[in-house]
């Protein structure tokens, strides 16, 4: 599949740029389908055009109210699959599509567990069919399905990419600007090494004043999961039994009673892994490994082969020398969902200390020998500190000359000694720093920032990105005027 990170260029052909562009958001509830209707407010205002397909009835009502053209994804898949031939379009869809094979377009998606292969295979042939006649009625210029899991995001990006259209894909990182737009791909390195160049005084000014806010702040980029029962998430609970019971009755991913069952078991899990943390004593040295969220897009979805987090984690502590340890914490994200059987077995092991979740990562990167990431942006944190990365899951910074970055997980007992024994350039780093920083836009995905004020800066990003986009596009396509019959 392309993979390609956003770049700021001119988008033209014949001296034009691309004006009116029609963007199409694919959600499938009401918080990202209210966040992405004000969003496309915004674009509206900027001269855009933006429609939806959500998969919730009530999402596509209310978006219509607001003046959208709106399209429920649940409405168009029912009765989608009378009379048709179910084997056969799984074979059009595994041959017409860039999937390595029909499974993957519905493995990830939680409403599956449980479900047999055959009522999945259904589901997700009424997902394409109905998906293929909307996005064509449409007629979009961008996609934007938004990260994650669920077989709307996945097929919406297939037929994107099958159409040739751009497909959207908003990710968050620790710069000022922290929008990480990519272009047909979740997964890419943000730079390439070509990009990394020579600073100016003011560009080493910028990067250097930069690291030093991020430092001084020593917060997570992400907040700690709070479980704790608020006024806002009991009217919450209240408008989701409301919309379940009017509306969305056939939502598979509108469930409150398994969404307020989910709170207690956190809190219940949260509990008992207390008893697994330990306090770190000064005595020993230790290089830190931070947990991913295991239910987490990039885990399942991106790189699914380094979804057994706790035979990696293992891999890499019987890699260190005598005297090492391997700290691990969980996610801030995470707190009462990281599995209690993962952090018992990581326990077991005689080199490998777990800590408390709001133990500061900060503090761990700057009294760690060294920092081992499967995909996670504490190893870009890491660099900020100069403390030598292992990566193992291809994050966007590796593969640039700043990281031990390991391919094959056979080569961990290589690779941890050139981490150990390996000092990290900082000029390299600030190269880095300061290219990557050009790649990235003002603005957060929802899942991160769902203010009106984030709204109407995601819009201005989104404007930009897509005229520079289409222009490339169309100043690249061939002329039809030239092109033969």
């Amino acid at each position: 599949m392309p993979s390609t990170s956003f770049t700021t260029m001119p988008g033209t052909r014949n001296g034009t740029r691309p004006e009116g562009l029609r963007f199409l958001f694919t959600t499938l509830g009401h918080v990202e389908s209210d966040f992405y209707g004000r969003v496309g407010a915004e674009l509206r205002v900027l001269g855009h055009e933006a429609v939806h397909i959500t998969f919730s009835r009530r999402g596509a009502s209310v978006l219509r109210r607001r003046g959208f053209e709106a399209r429920c994804l649940a409405d168009a898949m029912d009765g989608i699959l009378e009379g048709v031939d179910v084997d056969a379009e799984v074979q059009r869809i595994s041959a017409k599509y860039p999937t390595t094979t029909f499974r993957d377009i519905y493995r990830t998606d939680f409403v599956h567990d449980g479900r047999s292969e055959a009522w999945a295979v259904r589901r997700t042939v009424a997902h394409m069919l109905a998906l293929e006649s909307l996005i064509d009625s449409l007629r979009p210029d961008i996609l934007i399905p938004e990260v994650g899991n669920e077989t709307i995001r996945v097929a919406t990006h297939l037929i994107g990419l099958q159409r040739g259209l751009p497909v959207f894909f908003l990710l968050y990182t620790i710069f000022d600007e922290p929008l990480r737009l990519y272009v047909d791909s979740m997964h890419a390195l943000i730079v390439e090494p070509h990009d990394i160049k020579a600073l100016t005084s003011v560009q080493r000014a910028e990067v250097e004043d930069f690291i030093a806010r991020f430092m001084s702040r020593a917060e997570p980029i992400r907040p700690y999961r709070d479980r704790r029962p608020t006024a806002h998430r009991a009217r919450m609970l209240a408008r989701h039994l409301l919309v379940r019971a009017l509306w969305d009755r056939n939502n598979d991913y509108l469930t409150p009673i398994h969404w307020l069952l989910g709170r207690g078991k956190e809190a219940v899990r949260a509990r008992l892994l207390r008893r697994y943390y330990e306090q770190l004593g000064k005595d020993r040295r230790y290089v830190y490994f931070p947990l991913h969220v295991t239910d987490d897009y990039k885990i399942k979805r991106v790189i699914p082969h380094c979804a057994d987090q706790a035979s990696i984690i293992e891999q890499v502590a019987r890699s260190l020398p005598h005297g090492y340890d391997l700290v691990v914490k969980e996610h801030p994200m995470a707190i009462g969902r990281t599995p209690c059987a993962l952090i018992r077995r990581l326990h077991r092991s005689r080199n490998i200390r777990v800590v408390a979740p709001r133990t500061s990562s900060h503090d761990l990167i700057r009294d760690a020998v060294g920092v081992a990431v499967i995909s996670s942006t504490v190893g870009l944190e890491a660099l900020l500190y100069n403390k030598p990365v292992l990566t193992l899951g291809q994050p966007f910074y590796s593969q640039l000359g700043l990281t031990v970055d390991v391919f094959s997980f056979a080569d961990i007992p290589r690779a941890v000694p050139q981490l150990l024994e390996r000092t990290v350039d900082p000029e390299h780093v600030m190269r880095f720093l300061h290219a990557a920083m050009q790649r990235c836009l003002p603005g957060a995905p929802v899942a991160v920032d769902r203010s009106d004020e984030n709204a109407r800066t995601l819009a201005r990003s989104l404007a930009e990105a897509a005229v520079t986009e289409v222009g490339r596009r169309r100043a690249t396509a061939p002329d039809p005027s030239t092109v033969r019959s």
